[in-house]
């Protein structure tokens, strides 16, 4: 169905004409003022504007993506239990090494005595409860696949034996962030996470040397000790999940120890065996697993039919596919598009202590070629999408996106029962202008809130759009009985 508004006007005397046509003109341009915004087609400003509202039909699906976490990306970790979405699981594998080869302590190892072996990551933030509590635990992983030129998908992560076990630690978001002072040296840290590992594991350490032993080589290392698991307890931890920075000063792995001085005193001190973020040296891995099982999202999910409500949760996550069939009714109109867009309202679930821990996120929205591959919006794209550099590691080509331009940031409003939701407002402004002119054919569109968004051509968007598991949103989809999903178009006729 169309719906117009602003028809046009009747004719009676001279005067009503002429005061209807102020009223009327000052009232589109109020509309282009408050609702239009600053993306509007040049040459466009104050046209006399009609409207039009075009149906959709939304789709829901559980994503197959691919993303993996580089070297220099938060990692996270954490346990999350949310209604509306089910259960979020999320560990850490990494390599912590010896800083160079050959490496040595500063005296034999029958002059060192132990102190503690802890393990401290950088705090960045977390998605979640900040006074939910955590735990964790560390697992030795002596998997030999486990290498730092193999790129793992946030599905993938070597093996390891619970048998293995090093640590444990329980702490809350804003523990982590008030910070202590630490024996050693009475520092205060701020933003740490430490867990103290197995005095076995430290004793071992200390009696490695570079001559036979763990210190001589990358290799003999490796080993020893090919990395750490840093998984969540699921069933003592609440909903958050954290982000670490393995690359910051403050992550890595910390060998306190005492040595015996010649006048026979004890000095303590420590070596630190940091992560190595290149292609020859570190590894590592960040499995996220989602279970849909018994939420809210998912008879929506799995029945692959178009629906009243629309979920969309970031990567690893959710999307939806959105068709708009009305659109091929604009085709060879002589209409001028001041802005076409996209509305995506939030549906309030509640309760309101669970929504406000899990926030809406960044939407991105493309389209599919005839191929069925992800491309992005046809003539629009030349606004916010370039191709910027090549990514050798990676081995794609790397592109900005302007989430700005594309409406991608969510607006808060107030719905008709008081609740504090978003609404989005995606751009495809230029796409139907070129639909109604007939250089453009209609493709159907995909909602999601990627971690990185990736196109066809082995194309990637250089800086993330979402962090990974950061955010979900149930939207109304395009059958919604108050806020359903649509296409606005302002125009003018030529």
């Amino acid at each position: 169905m169309i719906r117009r508004g602003f028809g046009p006007l009747h004719k009676t005397t001279f005067l009503f004409s002429l005061l209807g046509f102020i009223l009327f003109f000052t009232a589109c341009t109020r509309l282009e003022q408050t609702r239009l915004g600053g993306d509007l087609i040049p040459g466009s400003d104050r046209l006399i504007t009609d409207t039009i509202l075009l149906p959709v039909s939304t789709t829901s699906f559980i994503e197959l993506d691919t993303s993996f976490v580089s070297k220099t990306d938060p990692h996270l970790v954490g346990f999350v239990n949310d209604p509306m979405f089910g259960t979020t699981s999320a560990s850490m594998f990494f390599q912590m090494l010896p800083v160079s080869y050959p490496f040595s302590l500063p005296v034999s190892k029958d002059s060192l005595f132990l102190d503690s072996l802890v393990l401290s990551l950088k705090f960045n933030g977390l998605n979640g409860d900040t006074a939910a509590t955590t735990t964790v635990n560390v697992y030795r992983i002596q998997d030999p696949g486990f290498r730092p030129n193999r790129r793992y998908s946030v599905h993938e992560a070597p093996a390891f034996s619970v048998t293995e076990f090093l640590g444990s630690r329980t702490f809350t978001a804003t523990q982590l962030r008030k910070g202590y002072k630490l024996a050693f040296r009475g520092d205060s840290i701020f933003n740490q996470l430490r867990i103290r590992l197995s005095d076995q594991l430290g004793r071992a350490l200390l009696d490695q040397d570079n001559v036979t032993g763990a210190f001589r080589n990358d290799t003999l290392f490796k080993q020893f000790l090919n990395g750490l698991a840093l998984l969540p307890d699921s069933t003592t931890s609440g909903n958050a999940v954290h982000y670490f920075s393995l690359t910051d000063f403050d992550s890595k792995l910390n060998l306190y120890y005492r040595a015996r001085r010649t006048d026979g005193a004890l000095d303590t001190s420590v070596a630190v065996f940091p992560f190595r973020p290149d292609t020859i040296r570190s590894a590592n891995a960040n499995k996220i697993h989602r279970n849909y099982n018994g939420s809210l999202a998912l008879p929506t999910l799995a029945s692959g039919l178009p629906a009243s409500l629309a979920y969309v949760q970031t990567a690893p996550g959710t999307s939806a596919n959105i068709r708009v069939p009305a659109l091929d009714t604009l085709r060879n109109k002589p209409y001028v598009i001041h802005r076409a867009e996209l509305v995506a309202r939030q549906i309030f679930q509640g309760p309101l202590a669970i929504e406000n821990i899990f926030r809406p996120p960044v939407m991105h929205l493309y389209t599919q070629n005839a191929n069925g591959q992800n491309a992005p919006i046809p003539f629009d794209s030349l606004n916010y999408f370039q191709i910027s550099n090549y990514d050798f590691f990676r081995q794609t080509f790397l592109s900005t996106i302007s989430i700005d331009y594309t409406g991608g940031i969510p607006s808060f409003f107030t719905d008709g029962s008081g609740n504090q939701v978003v609404e989005y407002r995606m751009n495809i402004t230029r796409y139907v202008q070129n639909i109604a002119t007939g250089r453009a054919s209609r493709r159907d569109f995909r909602l999601a809130a990627p971690y990185l968004a990736e196109f066809s051509g082995g194309i990637l968007s250089a800086s993330s759009i979402n962090p990974l598991s950061f955010g979900r949103v149930q939207l109304g989809g395009g059958t919604h009985p108050q806020y359903p999903m649509f296409v606005r178009i302002y125009y003018s006729k030529q």
